[in-house]
């Protein structure tokens, strides 16, 4: 199994494509934890509405800023229960076989993909590798442990997605990485 975090930030209903996309998953074998940054009632009840269980949400009493990466943290350290963990946005669309793919290497410690990125440009491809500016928070599944273990040291940084990836590289624990000859997302 495999939990989703996904921070949001007062996004407009439209943006909120993870939800449809994940409730639309092959493999209903999935959490996901949206965590808006402060508080948003609105949000809370448009998620609830869905009434069900593998949706939950949290929100930080404040904003606190750095791309939501503090509420990454809180939840990987006290939320998640799931073997895998994989951090994503509230505007990031998952195909229907995203959950399905991870689940077929649950021997591996790392699972990357290549995904469509803004950051590459829509009409190009990010060839994801595990290093800094190859690599955004959708692109990974890792296992929780080790998440939890190298932790997300730079939250601040504009880069801490591909600082905590290299990271959890040097860290040694990281034995069996792959990459899958997938994409799985279309981060926005």
């Amino acid at each position: 199994m495999v939990t989703f975090i996904a921070p949001a930030f007062n996004e407009k209903i439209e943006s909120y494509i993870f939800i449809g996309a994940m409730l639309c998953q092959q493999d209903t074998n999935w959490k996901a934890i949206i965590y808006h940054n402060g508080p948003n009632k609105w949000l809370r009840h448009f998620v609830d509405s869905f009434s069900d269980k593998r949706l939950i949400y949290r929100e930080s009493p404040t904003n606190t800023g750095a791309w939501g990466t503090y509420n990454r943290i809180d939840a990987i350290n006290n939320w998640v229960d799931t073997e895998y963990v994989v951090q994503t946005s509230i505007q990031d669309y998952w195909f229907p076989n995203a959950v399905r793919c991870i689940g077929e290497h649950q021997d591996m410690d790392f699972i990357y993909w290549n995904s469509i990125n803004h950051l590459a440009g829509y009409e190009t491809l990010l060839d994801c590798q595990p290093i800094i500016d190859r690599i955004d928070w959708g692109n990974f599944a890792i296992r929780t442990e080790i998440a939890r273990q190298v932790g997300i040291n730079k939250p601040e940084e504009f880069t801490a997605d591909g600082i905590f990836v290299t990271d959890c590289m040097k860290s040694g624990l990281i034995q069996r990485p792959l990459k899958l000859n997938q994409i799985l997302t279309i981060h926005n």
